[in-house]
């Protein structure tokens, strides 16, 4: 790997459903990393889900398995790409190097660690799992492709200033752990990988 990849053990994605017609574009550019595992949004699934308005329990169980529905839908584009679909149960499944889509289900179910909260949702668990394999970034590939002010995308951002584009959680695990979330969009992601260098927000970190 060239670029700001070249010290990365593992490229750790979450790749949101405001993305889902842009996958080709995204599986395209992840082609190109050696090791990388993406984490699903929940997508129209856990719309699904938050329109029920069930308790807390059931929400976030729930909303964990819309990760799984949208991570088979993935598979559909992915598998062009030489991605994988694993459902892991522990952490060592990090070690193993290739292209994976990761189901969250099993494994939060082992490691149950994180609150069942709406403030949770797919991009806490992304940087969550990042914190437990010792990774310091994580990427999060969006429609919005970063944080906007006066129609401008910021360059970085506190994550307590980072607005809605993240999950109310997240904020506390970067400054906790000291990861960096870069968010971009999917026309981004291939110039992060390639040239070292991308339009987008780094939220936290150094």
């Amino acid at each position: 790997m060239v670029g700001i990849l070249r010290d990365e053990k593992v490229m750790i994605v979450k790749v949101g459903g405001s993305v889902a017609d842009k996958l080709e574009i995204v599986f395209n550019a992840l082609s190109k990393v050696e090791d990388v595992k993406i984490i699903p949004g929940g997508w129209i699934f856990a719309d699904m889900v938050k329109e029920m308005k069930l308790n807390d329990e059931a929400s976030h169980w729930m909303a964990v398995l819309a990760m799984n529905l949208y991570g088979y839908y993935m598979l559909e584009f992915g598998k062009k790409a030489g991605f994988e679909i694993v459902e892991p149960e522990d952490l060592s499944f990090f070690l193993r190097r290739g292209k994976f889509i990761v189901l969250p289900y099993r494994l939060l179910r082992n490691f149950d660690e994180l609150p069942h909260s709406w403030d949770v949702t797919s991009d806490a668990i992304a940087v969550w799992i990042a914190s437990k394999i010792g990774e310091k970034k994580v990427i999060k590939i969006t429609a919005l492709g970063g944080v906007i002010k006066n129609r401008m995308i910021l360059e970085r951002v506190d994550p307590f200033e980072a607005g809605d584009i993240i999950d109310r959680f997240t904020p506390s695990l970067l400054k906790k752990h000291n990861i960096t979330l870069f968010v971009c969009s999917p026309e981004e992601i291939k110039n992060y990988i390639l040239r070292g260098k991308a339009k987008g927000t780094f939220i936290g970190g150094d």
